[in-house]
C-alpha cells in the first residue's frame, strides 16, 4: 500500500529547515502514552492495557508464593539454630554424672584398662568337669530291742487261763514256795532264785482262777501270793524274748513299802523301769504290762524289788501271778 498522508492521517510537511521562521512542525508533538512499546512492531504501535494487567498477574502469582515460602524457610531456620544454642547451654551448664562412691574406692581410678570382650573368632571357654562324690548315706543303726512298761487296772477276777496263751504261773497257794503254772506252758515263766525273807500271803483284792494247771489242776479263785520284808530284798523272773514281739503282764503289790521294776533283754539293748508303791499297812496290787522284742531269741529279765520300807517290822513287795502272750 501508497504511504501517503492520506492513510495515516498527517498533514503534509511543510519543507524548509526548522530553524527558519514561518516553520512548523507536521504534527503536534504529543506526549508519549505510557503503553508505547518501541518492540510491538515495525511502526511501534501501543500495547493493549489489558495484555500489561494479564503480564503483571501472573508475575505477582509466581513470586507472592515464592516469597512466603521463602519466609516460612527463615523461619523454621531461625528457630532450629535458637534451640540449638539453648541445648549447647544447658549442656554445658550440667555437670558431668559421677558413679556413687563405695567405701575407699576413688570416683575415678587412676589405671583403668579396657576390658577385652570376646569376639565371634574367639573359641568359647570349656567348663570343666568336676567330679562330685554323691553324699554318703550313714547305714542305720542295727536294731538293740525294744522294752516298755506299761500300768493296767486290774479286775476283780483275773483269768490267767484265757490271758496267758503261751504260759502263766500263779504263787503261793499251797505254800511259801509254791507255783501253779499252765501244765502245757513248757516253763517259758521261770522264778529265779529266791531271797530271804519270803512269806505267803492271802490279801490280795482280786481272785486269781485258771484251769489245765499243774500241780494245781483248777482255781475258782484264789488271794492267794508271796511277799518280801527290807530294802533290797525281791523277786526275779525270766520269760523267752526273739524277734516277734512279746507281752508279758506281772501281778505285782506293795504293803508299807515301795517296789521298783526292771526289765532287760539278755541280748542288750535299752532298759525300762516302772515303781509303785503303798504307805499303808494293806496290801496294794498293780499290773505292769511289759511290751518287748529282741533282735534275735534270748531272755527278758526281770527284777522286783523293794526300793524302800516304811515299817521296820515288814514292809516291802508282793507278787501274785504273771501271764506271758
Amino acid at each position: 500500500m501508497p504511504d501517503d498522508d492520506r492513510s495515516t492521517g498527517r498533514q503534509p510537511q511543510p519543507e524548509g529547515h526548522p530553524s527558519e521562521p514561518g516553520y512548523r512542525r507536521p504534527y503536534p508533538a504529543a506526549p508519549r502514552s505510557g503503553y508505547g512499546y518501541r518492540s510491538a512492531g515495525r511502526r511501534g504501535a501501543a500495547v493493549p492495557p489489558e495484555l500489561l494487567d494479564s503480564r503483571t498477574r501472573r508475575l505477582s502469582e509466581v513470586f507472592v508464593p515464592a516469597a512466603v515460602i521463602l519466609t516460612g524457610v527463615l523461619v523454621v531456620l531461625a528457630f532450629a539454630f535458637v534451640l540449638s544454642g539453648i541445648s549447647r547451654d544447658k549442656k554445658q551448664a550440667m555437670p558431668p554424672v559421677q558413679p556413687p562412691a563405695l567405701a575407699d574406692v576413688p570416683l575415678n581410678p587412676p589405671d583403668q584398662f579396657p576390658i577385652p570382650l570376646p569376639s565371634a573368632s574367639d573359641p568359647s571357654p570349656t567348663p570343666s568337669k568336676t567330679t562330685s562324690k554323691p553324699p554318703t548315706s550313714k547305714p542305720p543303726a542295727p536294731f538293740t530291742g525294744s522294752v516298755t512298761i506299761a500300768r493296767a487296772a486290774i479286775p476283780g477276777g483275773v483269768n490267767l487261763t484265757n490271758e496267758g496263751t503261751r504260759d502263766w504261773v500263779h504263787w503261793g497257794e499251797q505254800g511259801t514256795f509254791s507255783m501253779e503254772r499252765k501244765s502245757d506252758g513248757d516253763f517259758a515263766i521261770l522264778e529265779g532264785p529266791p531271797t530271804a525273807p519270803r512269806f505267803r500271803h492271802a490279801f490280795s483284792p482280786q481272785r486269781f482262777l485258771w484251769s489245765g494247771g499243774s500241780p494245781v489242776s483248777n482255781s475258782d479263785g484264789t488271794p492267794t501270793g508271796i511277799r518280801t520284808c527290807g530294802k533290797g530284798n525281791g523277786f526275779t523272773l525270766s520269760a523267752p524274748a526273739g524277734t516277734s514281739t512279746l507281752t508279758l503282764k506281772l501281778y505285782a503289790g506293795a504293803l508299807a513299802g515301795r517296789g521298783r521294776l526292771t526289765a532287760k533283754l539278755s541280748t542288750g539293748g535299752p532298759t525300762a523301769t516302772a515303781s509303785f508303791e503303798e504307805r499303808g499297812s494293806n496290801l496294794a496290787t498293780v499290773a505292769f504290762v511289759v511290751t518287748y522284742r529282741a533282735p534275735k531269741n534270748g531272755k527278758i529279765n526281770l527284777s522286783w524289788v523293794t526300793e524302800d520300807s516304811f515299817d521296820s517290822d515288814c514292809g516291802g513287795v508282793a507278787l501274785e501271778a504273771a501271764t506271758l502272750r
